[in-house]
């Protein structure tokens, strides 16, 4: 296993033909990663002399990914196989190799393979693991095009903030540091339409999204001195909803917004009666470990994982590990977000 990049930009120079893929039930960032991968590649390693091939590889139908994410792939040609073997398999936004679902295999079986994500919880299951510490996989790619001064056309820059601003639920969580904000004010710069952006992802939900939040939201239950929320659907609410799975995709996030919670848990039973779970937490909480510790990864504020099983198992190991990361961290009370004391009228003399 190693860890280079200069042998990744290698890699995609030599090869002709590459596979790009990314995790099953692929999110915005998912997708959108991808995609401006595949685009990166075309605009700088492209020519007439050195053609390459790259296909786009996920393990769902193109109708089956939700009409705001599917915005992303429109026109992109997908899970259509043009070669037997590959010269390169790059894998996007996954952190293990389960992840890639019936297309592990293809990864695998290829000569040369890479593995860039940004999951705290990732595996290094590539020849060549690249894995950041960023907001999200398209922030990783663009700082990797910044560092070796490919071009970066305005097709691409969207693709980069709709993963930073989907991962981070429009910059709210996750890990966000000077260097995302950085980027953000480049794109301003370059006039990228960001407002446009924001609107398709985050003011663009369905009427079918709203009914299924609010079957969540009449489940829910607290526990652990109202500091953990839990909700819970099934494929039948989906269904009577009329909505798609990627409908439920920020309904946990509803739970953290409660003052007080500190962990939301969304537990989707699924047709064969399995759980696919998703854990957030806001402040110095983490869910990572957790979901580790039951099958799953992810960040230290967003993190998931799948559990066979009846439901009141899974909580009874599930809620115990969430009591114990709470325990880490005792309620206390926060500070004042504004200090008016130097209009207070009192003299510095005075307030000390």
């Amino acid at each position: 296993m190693v860890h280079s990049l200069e042998k990744c930009i290698k890699d995609i120079k030599n090869s002709k033909s590459i596979a790009i893929m990314c995790h099953t039930i692929p999110d915005a960032d998912a997708l959108a990663s991808m995609v401006a991968l595949k685009k990166l590649i075309k605009q700088n390693f492209t020519d007439e002399n050195s053609p390459k091939l790259i296909d786009l590889f996920v393990d769902v139908d193109a109708e089956d990914i939700s009409e705001i994410n599917g915005a992303i792939i429109q026109g992109a040609e997908l899970n259509t196989r043009h070669e037997e073997n590959y010269d390169l398999a790059i894998s996007v936004d996954c952190s293990s190799l389960s992840r890639l679902g019936k297309y592990a295999e293809l990864f695998k079986n290829t000569k040369n393979n890479i593995n860039i994500d940004h999951h705290v919880t990732n595996e290094k299951f590539a020849d060549n693991n690249l894995v950041f510490v960023t907001s999200s996989t398209c922030e990783a790619l663009y700082r990797i095009a910044k560092i070796y001064n490919l071009q970066i056309s305005d097709e691409v820059c969207k693709l980069v903030y709709s993963g930073i601003i989907t991962d981070t639920n429009n910059l709210t969580q996750g890990t966000i540091t000077v260097n995302t904000h950085k980027i953000i004010t480049e794109m301003v710069q370059r006039k990228i339409s960001l407002d446009a952006l924001n609107e398709h992802f985050f003011k663009n939900n369905t009427k079918s999204k709203a009914y299924l939040l609010k079957q969540a939201l009449d489940s829910l239950t607290f526990y652990a001195g109202d500091r953990i929320a839990f909700m819970k659907l099934t494929k039948q609410d989906i269904s009577d909803c009329e909505a798609t799975v990627e409908d439920t995709y920020g309904i946990v996030n509803h739970g953290t917004e409660i003052k007080g919670v500190d962990i939301a848990i969304l537990a989707i039973k699924q047709e064969d009666n399995s759980y696919q779970v998703s854990l957030r937490s806001k402040g110095d909480v983490s869910v990572s470990e957790i979901a580790v510790a039951m099958g799953g990864g992810g960040h230290d504020q967003v993190a998931a994982f799948h559990y066979e099983g009846l439901l009141t198992d899974m909580k009874e190991k599930l809620l115990p590990l969430c009591r114990e990361e709470l325990d880490k961290h005792p309620v206390i009370e926060k500070e004042a977000l504004f200090d008016n004391s130097d209009v207070s009228g009192k003299s510095d003399q005075e307030k000390q």
